[in-house]
């Protein structure tokens, strides 16, 4: 496993590597192309991405909207398979997600259970429960930020979308609703091209915070998403992206429409991590995709 620093608790040289990374700050966007080279797997099949394991964030983050401010670090790019996820371990959650989908060929059934992630290195931390956030605060659940119905063509991916480290506190309404439709949107237009899955959580307040104690992890304020694909038989690009609160009280899907530009100053472009012509990144749709017809969402 390839450590470009050390865990916040055995730091002993912090000031140090500050220093280096103002040197280095110049230089960060030629970084950043490099920045998938750094990460090695570990024999768990974990992708360790250390950058910010000294405390302070993500140095390579861009400076303009940057989230989760609150975050010391490290942070990880886990592979599990048919999905990755950036990993905090000081927040004990993912914050970006990334996965493509081909056309539909399982049905496979979710587990039941949620379990801790196996493959975090020791020092990372998680939740402290897998028990449902609903025992703890009612209208709250376990929500996936990789949904589950969408890695059931392999059983491990499929288990692995049950570890917490994929899971975070979701308004119910939202989950069951508006972020439901999202994930059929996905589920049916894999069937007529590949289709490219990312998003996160965006930690902003405390005032929400209400699994700290029983579970060790703070409220998202907000999830944001982003579905690539083609038009059917062409190669022409074809975005929507969503901005949405995680409240009990939202409203419908359209009312959260992005565009990948303002996802960009909210987030920071490397967050986002899309590169696409100006013209695609500054649109913004008026109304939500339409399920396609015949559409299955098994």
């Amino acid at each position: 496993m390839l450590s470009l620093c050390c865990l916040p608790q055995s730091c002993e040289k912090r000031e140090l590597l500050r220093r280096m990374w103002r040197l280095l700050k110049p230089w960060s966007s030629r970084i950043l192309a490099l920045r998938g080279g750094w990460a090695q797997g570990s024999a768990a099949g974990v992708f360790v991405l250390l950058l910010a394991g000294c405390g302070g964030g993500d140095p390579l983050a861009s400076d303009a909207g940057s989230a989760n401010a609150d975050s010391s670090g490290p942070v990880l790019l886990l592979s599990q398979g048919g999905f990755t996820i950036n990993y905090d371990c000081s927040l004990h959650s993912a914050l970006r997600y990334d996965y493509t989908l081909g056309a539909d060929t399982g049905n496979l059934t979710r587990p039941d259970s949620y379990m801790f992630d196996p493959t975090l290195p020791t020092g990372c931390g998680q939740q402290t429960s897998t028990s449902s956030y609903a025992s703890a605060m009612p209208g709250w659940d376990r929500g996936h930020l990789v949904a589950s119905n969408h890695m059931d063509n392999d059983a491990n991916y499929l288990l692995r979308a049950n570890y917490m480290s994929n899971i975070v506190p979701q308004a119910s309404v939202l989950n069951r609703g508006i972020w439901l439709a999202t994930e059929n949107l996905a589920e049916c237009y894999r069937d007529l091209a590949p289709v490219r899955v990312l998003g996160g959580v965006v930690y902003s307040s405390s005032a929400n915070d209400y699994f700290l104690l029983s579970h060790g992890i703070r409220t998202p304020d907000f999830f944001w998403k982003l579905i690539l694909t083609t038009e059917p038989g062409s190669a022409n690009l074809k975005v929507i992206a969503w901005y949405i609160p995680n409240s009990n009280e939202v409203a419908g899907l359209d009312s959260y429409l992005i565009s990948i530009a303002e996802l960009e100053r909210k987030l920071g472009v490397a967050t986002v991590g899309i590169d696409a012509p100006v013209a695609v990144k500054t649109a913004r749709l008026g109304v939500s995709w339409s399920l396609p017809a015949g559409c299955s969402l098994g």
